[in-house]
C-alpha cells in the first residue's frame, strides 16, 4: 500500500509546478485540500486521519489530531511558525516536523518596511481621502526622524534592519540572544524589552510565538509608548494582547498600528473599526518566490523522511521555545532575565555604532 501525503496548505502550487512534482513523483499517493481555503479546526482530524505525511499550513495539529492520525510519519509546515503543531505529542508518535525558516524572511521584511512606510506617510489615509472627494494632503514623518525598534533581531528583524537602512533611521533592538557585531554593522543600539517602548516611535515586532512571548506586548509596554508612536506586527498575533491594543488606540496613545496577525484568524475584532490601523490577511509570506520556495521546501523534506532520510530542515526545540535543561553550574537565561542581561550588555557596547 502506497505511503499517503495529505497538503493541507492552500494554495499549493500556483507559484511553480516543482512543488507538485516533488509530492507525485515520490510514489505517495497525493491528496490536495479539497475546499479551496485555509481549514478549519474542526475539518483537520478527518482529513489528515490516514496520512503519512502532512504538508501543513496554520491549521491546528493538537493532540486529538495527531493521535487519530495512526499511520503519521511528518508534518511538514509551509513557513516557519510552529505555534500550531503539539510538539510534546509529535515527540511521543516519533513524528518528524519540518519547516521553512528562511523562505518567507524576505517577504516578511519586505511587508514590514511597506507598513512602516505606509504608518509614517499616512498612504492609507490619503487613498482613502481621494476616493471620498476629500482630497487631503497628509503631513507624515520621514524614517530617519523616528527612532525605530525591533523585538526579536533573528531571521525576520535583521532583514527590516537592512532594508531600513538607506532610510538612516536610529535603529534600536531587543533580542535574547543580541547579535553584537550584527547591531555594530547597522548601528542598532540594544535596549532591554521595557526600554525598547519607551525609547521607539515605532516598535516592529519579530519573534516567533511560543509560552514565554504570549502578549509579551501587552498594556505596560503600549502605555510605556511616546505619544504618536505606531505598533507593527508581522509575527503572531497573540505576541500582543489585543485588549490592550484596542485600548491604546481608542485612548489615542498610539498614533496608529499595523496588523498582520491576529490571535483568531481570519479577523473580524475591534480593530477594523479604527482608521488609524491598517490590516492585512496574514500575508506577510505571500510574495510568489517565497511562497515557491516554502512549498518547495517543505515538499522536498517530507519526501525525504517518507523515504527514511534526514529531513533539511528539522525544527529544533529552540524553535519551539523549549530550551535544554539547566546542567549544573550553567546559567541560561529566560525573557525575565532579558532586562538585566541587555542592561549590562548596553554598558559594554561602544558609544558609536551599535552602542548610541
Amino acid at each position: 500500500m502506497r505511503k499517503v501525503i495529505q497538503v493541507t496548505t492552500y494554495p499549493f502550487g500556483l507559484c511553480g509546478l516543482k512543488p507538485r512534482k516533488t509530492l507525485e513523483s515520490s510514489g505517495c499517493e497525493v491528496r490536495y485540500n479539497p475546499h479551496g481555503r485555509r481549514l478549519k479546526a474542526s475539518e483537520v482530524p478527518e482529513l489528515v486521519s490516514d496520512a503519512h505525511g502532512i504538508i501543513a499550513g496554520t491549521e491546528p495539529y493538537t493532540q486529538e489530531v495527531i493521535k487519530r492520525a495512526k499511520n503519521l510519519e511528518v508534518i511538514a509546515r509551509v513557513g516557519v511558525g510552529l505555534d500550531s503543531v503539539d510538539i510534546e505529542t509529535c515527540r511521543q508518535r516519533r513524528i518528524v516536523v519540518t519547516f521553512t525558516p528562511e523562505a518567507p524572511a524576505d517577504a516578511v521584511a519586505e511587508l514590514t518596511v511597506a507598513h512602516i512606510l505606509n504608518l509614517l506617510r499616512g498612504i492609507h489615509e490619503s487613498d482613502r481621502s481621494v476616493r471620498e472627494g476629500t482630497w487631503n494632503r497628509y503631513l507624515g514623518r520621514l524614517i530617519r526622524e523616528v527612532a525605530i525598534g525591533i523585538l526579536g533581531v533573528g531571521r525576520i528583524g535583521k532583514r527590516v534592519a537592512r532594508l531600513l537602512g538607506p532610510f538612516s533611521p536610529q535603529l534600536y533592538g531587543c533580542d535574547v540572544e543580541p547579535d553584537l557585531e550584527f547591531g555594530q554593522q547597522v548601528g542598532l543600539t540594544w535596549l532591554n524589552h521595557q526600554e525598547l517602548f519607551e525609547a521607539c516611535d515605532l516598535v516592529t515586532l519579530h519573534v516567533p510565538l511560543v509560552a514565554q512571548t504570549h502578549h509579551l506586548v501587552g498594556e505596560s509596554q503600549l502605555r510605556a509608548m511616546k505619544p504618536g508612536s505606531y505598533l507593527v506586527n508581522t509575527a503572531r498575533g497573540k505576541v500582543v494582547d489585543e485588549k490592550a491594543l484596542v485600548a491604546a488606540i481608542a485612548s489615542g496613545g498610539l498614533a496608529g498600528a499595523a496588523i498582520d496577525v491576529y490571535e483568531t484568524e481570519p479577523y473580524e475584532g475591534p480593530l477594523s473599526k479604527f482608521d488609524n490601523v491598517v490590516l492585512t490577511a496574514h500575508m506577510g509570506a505571500s510574495a510568489y518566490h517565497s511562497r515557491y520556495l516554502m512549498e518547495l521546501q517543505a515538499a522536498e523534506d517530507c519526501v525525504r523522511v517518507l523515504k527514511g532520510q534526514p529531513p533539511v530542515n528539522p525544527a529544533a526545540d529552540e524553535d519551539f521555545g523549549i530550551r535544554p535543561k539547566r546542567l549544573e553550574g550553567q546559567y541560561q537565561p529566560t525573557l525575565l532575565d532579558v532586562a538585566k542581561a541587555y542592561e549590562a550588555i548596553a554598558e559594554t557596547l561602544p558609544a558609536s555604532r551599535g552602542g548610541k
